[in-house]
Parts: structure tokens; sequence; C-alpha cells
């Protein structure tokens, strides 16, 4: 797991310079996941890698997250097969070969400097927005990663 974090961390300093990176601790009990924070101002980023033990098995936990979310929604250009839910579909699960990777972001739109000039509606539609755009473009990062060496 170490290395898979040297890896993303490399990638992903690489891509977004001034983003702070944090390495998490997965739940007691828990082995072999991989848990990284990535914040910027208000805006925080969660990534949990959690390795199968094969691509097929991978596959089928796949298929049954999807089979039991409320609300997933297959999307297209995230490795092997992926699913947006949650909140505005701001959540982002995709595997890529043995790899299943969960992508949650959260977006502190009333800490923005224009946020006194927003209305309400106007923060929740930047809120959902995004926390839909980070999530999605983290998660692209992370199948990069993946596909190097």
């Amino acid at each position: 797991m170490d290395r898979l974090d040297e890896k993303f961390s490399r990638q992903l300093e690489a891509k977004l310079p001034g983003w702070k990176h944090e390495r998490g601790e997965p739940m007691q009990g828990s082995k072999n996941v991989l848990i990284q924070y990535w914040s910027s101002s208000n805006r925080k980023i969660k990534i949990t890698i959690i390795p199968q033990k094969s691509a097929q098995e991978a596959r089928e936990k796949m298929e049954g997250f999807a089979k039991n979310t409320k609300g997933a929604e297959e999307l297209k250009g995230f490795g092997d097969e992926a699913y947006s839910w949650g909140y505005a579909g701001s959540n982002v699960v995709f595997r890529k070969g043995r790899f299943a990777v969960f992508v949650s972001t959260y977006a502190e739109v009333e800490s923005d400097t224009d946020a006194q000039t927003l209305s309400r509606s106007e923060k929740g539609d930047r809120e959902r927005a995004e926390m839909k755009r980070l999530s999605k473009e983290f998660a692209k990062h992370v199948v990069t990663a993946l596909d190097e060496p």
C-alpha cells in the first residue's frame, strides 16, 4: 500500500500543485486499504483504494455495489467500469483491474470569497457542481496513476 500511496501522491501532486495530501488510517479491522485525503482551501477529497484478489472478484463486488446502491448511475471513461451516486451524483466509484476506488468530495462554498454575493440557490448549485467536478477530476487522475508503472 505504501508504493500505491507514493505513486498516487506523485501523480496528483504533479497534476494538482497546491493541494495538500494526508494519508488516512483505515477503520479498525480493515486491512489492505489505502486512504488519501487531499485538500485545498475550502475543498476536500477522500480517495479510498481497495485491492481485491483478482479482477473478477473486483468486478463481482462492483456489480453488487451498483445493484444495491440507490441512485447509482453508470459513468463512462473511468477505468473498467464506474458509477456515481450520492448527493447530486458527486461520489464516484470505479474499478481498474483488481482495484476498487472510491472518491468523495466536500466543497465548503460558504467560505468562497464571493459567497456573500450568492443566493442560497446559487450556493447550492455551486456546491453540487464543484463536488461533482472534483470527484471526476480526481478519479481521472487516479485512473492515470494506476496505468503507470
